[in-house]
Order: C-alpha cells, then sequence, then structure tokens
C-alpha cells in the first residue's frame, strides 16, 4: 500500500498552505468571535473596535517574529525539529483536549477588568502552541522568502480575525453563540488530532534519528 504524506513532511503541499489552513483551523475567527464577545461584554463599541485592531497587528507581528526565528534555523540553538515538533502537539493536544472533558477555557479566561490588546494578542490569539507551529512550519520553507511569506499570511489571517471580532456583538447578539461553540467543538477534536500527529511524529522521528 502506498505511504501516505505526513502533515509534517510535505511532499507537493506548500508549508505555508499547511500553516495558513493549521492557523485558521486554530485561532481563526470560528474560536475568536465567541472568546472577544465575553471579553468585552462590558467595553463600549468604539473601545472594542479600537481593542480588536490592536490585538490583530500584536498577532500579525507575533506571526513576523516567530517567522523570523524559524527561517534564521532554530536549529543552531540547538534545538531539533523533532523535539520542537513533540512540544507544540503536546500542548496543542492538551488544550484541545480540556474542552472536551468538560473545561471551559472560554470562562476561565473571562476578567472582571476590561481586557487590554497585548492580553488578547497573547495567549489568546496567539497561545503558545502557535508560535510553535509557525516556527516549525517555517523549518519547511526557503529562507530568503519564508519569514515573508509567512507574515504576509500573518496579516492576513489576523485582518480577518479584526473584522470578525468587529462583528462579533451584531452576529452573536442576534444569532447566540451556539452555532460557533458547535463549529468549535468540531474544531477542538481536530486540533486535539492535529496535536497528536504532531506529537506522535515528534517522538517517532526524535527516536529514529536518535
Amino acid at each position: 500500500a502506498p505511504r501516505r504524506s505526513n502533515l509534517m513532511e510535505p511532499t507537493t503541499t506548500d508549508p505555508l498552505f499547511i500553516l495558513g489552513g493549521l492557523l485558521f483551523t486554530l485561532v481563526g475567527p470560528v474560536k475568536m468571535m465567541p472568546i472577544f464577545y465575553g471579553m468585552t461584554a462590558t467595553v463600549g463599541p468604539r473601545a472594542r473596535n479600537l481593542l480588536a485592531l490592536k490585538a490583530a497587528a500584536l498577532g500579525a507581528l507575533g506571526i513576523a517574529i516567530a517567522a523570523a526565528a524559524g527561517t534564521a534555523k532554530i536549529e543552531n540553538m540547538g534545538i531539533s525539529r523533532e523535539a520542537l515538533g513533540t512540544a507544540t502537539g503536546l500542548v496543542l493536544a492538551i488544550v484541545g483536549l480540556m474542552p472536551l472533558i468538560g473545561v471551559d477555557l472560554e470562562s476561565a479566561a473571562k476578567s472582571k477588568t476590561p481586557p487590554t490588546a497585548i492580553g488578547l494578542a497573547f495567549p489568546t490569539l496567539l497561545p503558545p502552541y502557535a508560535f510553535g507551529l509557525i516556527i516549525l512550519i517555517s523549518l519547511y520553507l526557503p529562507a530568503a522568502t519564508g519569514a515573508f511569506r509567512i507574515a504576509v499570511m500573518g496579516c492576513i489571517l489576523m485582518a480577518i480575525n479584526a473584522v470578525a471580532m468587529i462583528v462579533a456583538p451584531y452576529i452573536l447578539s442576534r444569532a447566540g453563540v451556539t452555532p460557533l461553540r458547535l463549529l468549535g467543538a468540531v474544531f477542538g477534536i481536530i486540533q486535539l488530532a492535529f496535536g497528536i500527529q504532531i506529537l506522535f511524529w515528534g517522538i517517532s522521528r526524535g527516536m529514529s534519528v536518535g
């Protein structure tokens, strides 16, 4: 039987396409709309919109910095792709598992004080596993253009998130959060599967290389 291509060893698929799909699933508008809606329930419309724009801008900057770190060959620091993949997959799987066993991350993230742009950007828009994925995938892109391409993709994703956060109160106040919660549950299963696959890849590759 032909061997299936591995997610972390892309052959004909552009690694940037893989990264964009992963980030859209894991930290895209479906996840951000209900979280942002809950976090800014007491914030005025103007301040809420400005907060969304600032957080998205910081998120895009964070993606660009992570891409630059990856294309600068983090392996030169003595960190292997396998170790980075194992750590990223572990965190990704744990975070994906929590909502499925009844741990409400959205409620845990709520605070009585209004959120700040940097607090919304990190770790809500860009959790630690997102940085791990960006650095890991960037290792498969050409050093000359990889960081720039990822930065452009990050700007597009964060622009989509900014629009989604701005319109979230208007949509969710009418349609409710149930449809997005259902999609979020599906994405949670996908996130858990991604995390396990990357974790297994890192462990199996690490053992074979070792």
